[in-house]
């Protein structure tokens, strides 16, 4: 089973407007709501490839239960703690075209309720249900309130019984994470250029700063490049790229989070309707990459999380290849 993590969820509200200007009314010509959060969206795609996951982490108020009511109702499961202050924040998303075609993003994200020492107990307490068996995954931002090491807390209570720890986060919550030894981590090349010191666009110094967060604890560093597509470092020494397939970026949100959850359930064998063929089984980690590709790129080109058959569509034309 995962059990995935996430400390600041939010409903997430999409709005788009054929222009924008302050200090004015703006209308929207459409609406979209969907229930957000680096974890919610990682349990939710887990789900649509067929594995059991679970959603955990904060909640609060009347919108931390529609999130909750939201989450269930497409099929996945919640153990959220409730916060007994505050509400779940809302981040507003707005899109509109640009000149040449192409949409402009801009999102004001709330900064979420405060949680106490008890809240972090509360949670800690359904980590240490995991087992051998399952995997943990903490992704995103600490909400106030959290303290600065708290993923590497988890991390190793997750380790104390058993379970496999998947980290998606960045700068001293991701380096203080290592010392529990994660199964991933999965920094961008930017994120990981600014830990390391180096040009995000210069691939060895990537690859090398990758090499050094597998020494530092990581199984596997799973690094996405946004259009380029990702690399792959594990601890025996492996890199393997893979390069993005082609397509109109249509919504960057939750494209990391569905990689994240496509190399997971790569690893863990799952196939996709009409892709069986492509699948070599489990703990194939060039697959389980290549299966993470297409699923961060089936959601860049959709308006939210992509479906299983949008997975599909894009993995035979996804490919990856080892280059050590």
């Amino acid at each position: 089973m995962f059990l995935t993590v996430t400390c600041n969820p939010a409903l997430d509200w999409m709005m788009r407007l054929p222009a924008f200007a302050e200090g004015v009314t703006n209308r929207s010509a459409a609406d979209d709501l969907s229930y957000g959060g680096k974890g919610v969206n990682v349990a939710t795609m887990l789900h649509r490839f067929g594995q059991d996951a679970c959603a955990s982490g904060f909640i609060a108020g009347t919108t931390g239960t529609a999130l909750v009511e939201g989450v269930e109702a497409a099929g996945v499961p919640c153990d959220f703690v409730r916060l007994d202050a505050g509400q779940t924040r809302i981040n507003v998303k707005m899109k509109r075209p640009r000149a040449d075609g192409s949409l402009e993003e801009t999102e004001i994200n709330g900064c979420g309720p405060a949680v106490g020492p008890a809240d972090i107990a509360a949670l800690r307490r359904r980590i240490e249900r995991l087992g051998s068996d399952d995997c943990l995954v903490l992704s995103g931002s600490l909400a106030p309130g959290c303290p600065a090491d708290l993923y590497a807390d988890l991390a190793a209570a997750a380790a104390e019984h058993g379970a496999r720890c998947a980290v998606d986060t960045t700068g001293s919550a991701l380096t203080e994470a290592l010392a529990a030894r994660p199964f991933l981590v999965k920094p961008n090349n930017h994120e990981l250029a600014e830990l390391a010191g180096c040009d995000a666009a210069d691939e060895a110094a990537v690859v090398a700063a990758a090499r050094d967060l597998a020494r530092a604890g990581a199984r596997f560093v799973l690094v996405s490049c946004g259009a380029a597509g990702a690399l792959l470092v594990d601890a025996k020494g492996l890199v393997a790229r893979g390069a993005a397939p082609a397509g109109a970026l249509v919504n960057s949100v939750g494209a990391g989070d569905s990689m994240v959850a496509g190399f997971l359930a790569g690893l863990a064998g799952a196939s996709l309707p009409g892709c069986e063929s492509l699948c070599p089984g489990a703990d194939n980690a060039v697959y389980a990459l290549r299966l993470g590709l297409a699923a961060g790129s089936a959601t860049a080109f959709s308006p939210s999380l992509a479906s299983a058959g949008q997975v599909s569509d894009l993995l035979p034309v996804t490919f990856v290849e080892p280059c050590n």
